[in-house]
């Protein structure tokens, strides 16, 4: 079996997602989060927007009263309720690993609100050729990688084999496509190649330049969390290490 991507998917909801404003009008509930078909321990990162309709920057801006009840329900009647992070008072955990091709409805009481939103996590992918996990002796500027699975909002890309897989690092779309040819840097003897694929709301909360179209009239990405604003999303990866000669 293949190494998925471990601890850390991309970063995102911890970094460079938290700046996902809301129309302007009263405060926000604001609601972040992507599952990881890779790991065991999944996170929502909630908080609120002050001014109201300004994006969140800087510190985080907890809740005044932490939410009631924090739960993502299966199609299959399971429940998983969401703790707090006593070190990060807007950092929300839950143990269990979503399934590929799964929908997962999270429903968020706080404050008197309701906030919810549906996600459905990518078919799996799997590198296929090449068929090994690590790839050594390679003497060509080019590696070839295909795979089964989504063939939208895929993203590959090769990073240092220390470098944490963030969502930056993956810079352009292989769209309606399951296979790419990867760049090799030769002052690089070892790295990463990444596959990764993310649902509809995921890409468009980490690269809403490319939906330029599809912005609403306060030039803010569309979020898919009713009741709130932000986005809940889903991703799926796997992974091929390349040791160059």
């Amino acid at each position: 079996m293949r190494i998925a991507l471990g601890a850390t998917l991309l970063g995102v909801a911890a970094c460079g997602l938290r700046d996902v404003p809301g129309p302007p009008g009263q405060e926000q509930v604001v609601v972040q989060g992507i599952l990881n078909a890779q790991r065991t321990q999944q996170e929502l990162w909630i908080e609120r927007s002050t001014p109201a309709g300004e994006p969140i920057g800087g510190a985080p801006l907890p809740l005044e009263s932490p939410p009631s009840r924090i739960e993502i329900r299966d199609t299959a009647g399971n429940v998983f309720n969401f703790s707090g992070d006593t070190a990060n008072p807007t950092r929300f955990v839950a143990t269990f690993t979503p399934t590929p091709g799964a929908r997962y409805d999270l429903v968020i009481e706080a404050g008197g609100r309701v906030i919810q939103a549906t996600a459905v996590v990518p078919r799996a992918i799997v590198i296929v050729d090449p068929a090994q996990d690590t790839l050594s002796g390679v003497a060509s500027p080019f590696v070839n990688v295909a795979w089964t699975g989504p063939n939208r909002w895929v993203r590959v890309t090769s990073i240092l084999d220390s470098a944490s897989a963030e969502y930056t690092l993956f810079r352009q779309w292989v769209m309606n496509d399951t296979m790419a040819q990867v760049t090799m840097d030769p002052s690089y003897p070892r790295v990463v190649i990444w596959v990764l694929a993310v649902d509809s709301v995921s890409a468009r909360a980490a690269d809403p330049g490319s939906f330029q179209g599809e912005l609403n009239p306060f030039g803010q990405f569309r979020g898919n969390i009713t009741g709130g604003v932000g986005f809940f999303g889903a991703a799926t990866s796997d992974r091929l290490v390349v040791r160059l000669q």
